[in-house]
């Protein structure tokens, strides 16, 4: 568990600063509210959505290796 939330963590602080950089390439002006916001929305992708999407990958394979 250690390690998955350590990999969570880490995906929405890089989530977080491409934003942040994208953002100040483009001649915005980044602000707290924005960070904050990218590593929440960077800590729910990795954290949530990505598990998810792998289980459902993984259990398709099995699906069809067992077909096979």
């Amino acid at each position: 568990m250690t390690n998955y939330a350590v990999k969570a963590i880490s995906w929405a602080v890089a989530y977080a600063a491409v934003a942040f950089a994208v953002r100040y390439i483009f001649g915005g002006e980044p602000d707290w509210f924005f960070v904050l916001g990218s590593l929440i929305a960077g800590f729910i992708i990795a954290g949530v959505l990505r598990p998810i999407v792998q289980n459902k990958r993984r259990k398709k394979q099995q699906r069809a290796s067992e077909r096979v």
